[in-house]
């Protein structure tokens, strides 16, 4: 059967429409989903050839779908299906509207400045996948793809190869892939690293400028194009572009050395280059770069980082289908509890238990997308500028009928968590659900792990797999941007869990962070002034790259020397997680750095600290920690005196009502103010405990 005559037929789950393009394996359609009304690419090979081929083509397919499965990123085209029969093999993925890069540079020649852009949006994609030890080997302007927005996607993994060593699809010493794009070393045949695809970068970018390739493939001898590759030095991209800058035509030659130790390391080196030599910003820093504890020091109006990359946005995660996601997360679970202390088991199994219950019910994670066409909000008005208590944002019963109309029998809030790993977000996530389902309103919960790239990944998930409204707490409001503008324009509701970010038309709902630390930063000025003669040695554990974190860090410290203003504080430390908390503890104890009090912005750095602690030996009494958040395992700590005096509380049953019933509140078309403000909690310390918590006691070892 040729291949056209496939229009009109069904393929799985999937109805072809027309041929998008062909490559030399396999054709690409438009084609379209009805059970989730859905338009998707679908790439489709026969297993009609020998069996040898066939054999070949199967293992091809199922290496892009395992490929892919494990990259989850912003400017990585994800796969949605993925099946094989006798006669068909096919890839369902996410259909773009803008065409290839190929089609754009035969379209048009586009200028420095957007070349550079889309270069560096598919450079960090790539550098993404290497990163994950993928290898893509394939790279050419034909398997990079663009939306309608003009941002880029890298797609076709089919000759990927994987650092472990697993998994090649041809013989050693076999040529696999496109010769006008591949580097010496691959023409030869021999072992590859991830400098094999920057030479292709350098293909790319010689093309995107200069209007054409660095050497000639217009015979069809393919002797000819080798020898070029191999002997060959590129002709200056200059002689064929003149306006190309001279800076601009060293980061390409840069990228083509034939000795692949000359070229550059990663990508993302590669186009912070290339921005560099245009006279732009450089980037984003590369995800190649290793992760390493960080010490700087506050100023009110901005934070001067002095040593190293910062934030969460160094602590890439890999990613699977969704079997494999839980499989991943059960395993992290055991392998997690089996480094905790016998303290933590004891007081957490009953906990734990718990909460894998709850999360089992309320993520909703699919490995297929829905269509979802956003339309205005219901005459919703916001209030800009003004402040509410969340007491004030109760819905009333016909909001949430009309909330629940708005949404229909398959709409739900999603809420894009940063983080499920604390006792805070992991019991916020339980609530919001509880509260949802009190209204009879469908909630999904997505699951960024601290990830930037995934959190933008699944916050387009949600939106292709029906979202009414969206709540989050955006990890790099910057990398979101895009996305939020589009949601925004689309009318989607949204609600951040945050103070300071940019709303994008949304809300804002938190407490005042400043306030959430000024309290316990009197806490420890207190025990300061009272009991330690008025002079301390203070670390602060802070997280520098979200603002409000920042805000609750200054409260910290304001509060500590407003009663105790001999208090030396030593300097700030990244300590949001508990391995950010642990790393940065033991770097000063390393260094023979002396402080006998911690304050951190959670309990979770505040944990990372006591392991470290406990693993140098140090007196639980030598070292004083007050924190925010008062978990289940702070309290303990508290209960025992064991280096924790006092916890924050978080109102996290507050923050929960809040989130959802602003939601609830913009879906059903009602006014609402700007800034949603929750009151902080008490501080948790060992004399209140037991009033205000009444916790059931915990074996302590």
């Amino acid at each position: 059967m040729p291949a056209d005559m496939l229009i009109g037929k069904k393929l799985g789950d999937f109805v072809i429409e027309e041929r998008l393009g062909q490559g030399a394996m396999a054709v690409v359609y438009k084609a379209f989903e009805s059970s989730i009304n859905r338009h998707v690419a679908l790439k489709v090979i026969r297993l009609d050839e020998g069996q040898g081929q066939q054999e070949e083509f199967r293992r091809r397919f199922a290496r892009e779908a395992e490929v892919i499965a494990r990259l989850e990123h912003i400017h990585i085209l994800p796969i949605y299906a993925y099946g094989i029969n006798d006669e068909m093999a096919y890839l369902a993925m996410r259909w773009l509207r803008g065409g290839s890069l190929s089609e754009l540079l035969k379209r048009e020649r586009i200028t420095m400045e957007r070349s550079a852009s889309i270069f560096k949006q598919f450079a960090e994609g790539l550098a993404y996948a290497h990163s994950k030890g993928v290898i893509h080997r394939d790279l050419k302007p034909s398997n990079i793809m663009l939306d309608d927005a003009g941002n880029a996607y890298l797609t076709d993994f089919g000759l990927a190869k994987l650092a472990e060593g697993t998994g090649e699809i041809t013989r050693s010493g076999t040529i696999v892939g496109t010769p006008a794009y591949m580097s010496p070393e691959q023409l030869r045949g021999e072992p590859l690293d991830h400098r094999s695809d920057i030479y292709s970068l350098g293909v790319i970018l010689y093309n995107m400028v200069a209007g054409r390739l660095p050497f000639d493939t217009s015979t069809s001898d393919l002797v000819s194009i080798i020898y070029q590759h191999l002997e060959k030095p590129p002709t200056p991209p200059s002689e064929f572009n003149p306006h190309i800058p001279p800076a601009v035509e060293d980061v390409i030659l840069r990228a083509l050395q034939k000795d692949r130790n000359d070229r550059f390391n990663t990508a993302t080196e590669m186009a912070r280059a290339l921005n560099i030599a245009l006279g732009l910003p450089p980037g984003s820093s590369d995800s190649l770069e290793p992760v390493s504890p960080i010490h700087y020091q506050s100023t009110r109006s901005r934070i001067t980082i002095t040593n190293g990359p910062t934030g969460w946005t160094r602590g890439i995660l890999p990613f699977a289908i969704i079997a494999v996601l839980l499989l991943l997360v059960i395993a992290a679970a055991i392998l997690f509890q089996t480094t905790r202390t016998n303290t933590e088991l004891a007081l957490l199994q009953t906990i734990s238990a718990e909460t894998a219950i709850a999360q089992a019910e309320i993520v909703s994670i699919t490995a297929t997308a829905s269509s979802w066409t956003p339309t205005p909000l219901l005459g919703a008005t916001v209030l800009k500028g003004e402040d509410a208590p969340s007491s004030r944002i109760v819905p009333a019963s016909e909001q949430i009928s009309a909330a629940k109309n708005k949404l229909g029998p398959t709409g739900f809030i999603a809420f894009i968590a940063c983080t499920q790993e604390t006792e805070y977000h992991s019991g916020l996530a339980r609530e919001m659900s509880e509260i949802a389902r009190e209204y009879g309103i469908g909630f999904r919960l997505y699951d960024s792990q601290t990830d930037p790239y995934r959190e933008v990944t699944l916050f387009e998930r949600a939106r292709a797999e029906g979202a009414g409204a969206i709540i989050l707490c955006p990890l790099d409001i910057n990398l979101m941007a895009t996305s939020l503008e589009a949601a925004q324009a689309a009318g989607l509701p949204l609600v951040f869990h945050a103070n300071n970010m940019n709303p994008y038309g949304g809300i804002l709902v938190g407490g005042d962070d400043y306030l959430l630390g000024l309290e316990p930063g009197r806490f420890a000025g207190q025990i300061v002034r009272d009991e330690m003669g008025g002079r301390a040695n203070v670390i602060i554990l802070d997280y520098p790259d979200r603002d409000d974190i920042v805000e609750r860090a200054n409260g910290l410290e304001d509060g500590l020397k407003e009663l105790a203003p001999r208090a030396n504080v030593v300097g700030r430390y990244l300590g949001a997680t508990r391995e950010f908390g642990r790393a940065s503890v033991e770097e000063l104890l390393n260094d023979g750095i002396s402080f006998n009090m911690i304050l951190s912005i959670n309990d979770a750095g505040s944990f990372g600290a006591i392991d470290a602690l406990r693993a140098a030996n140090v007196d639980p009494s030598s070292v004083i920690i007050v924190s925010v958040d008062a978990e289940a395992l702070a309290q303990e700590y508290i209960r025992r005196g064991f280096f924790m005096r006092g916890s924050a509380q978080s109102s996290r049953v507050e923050m929960a009502q809040a989130l959802v019933n602003s939601a609830v509140q913009l879906l059903a078309g009602s006014t609402i103010a700007e800034h949603i403000l929750v009151p902080p909690g008490p501080i948790i310390t060992k004399e209140n405990l037991e009033l205000l918590l009444s916790p059931t006691p915990t074996p302590f070892n």
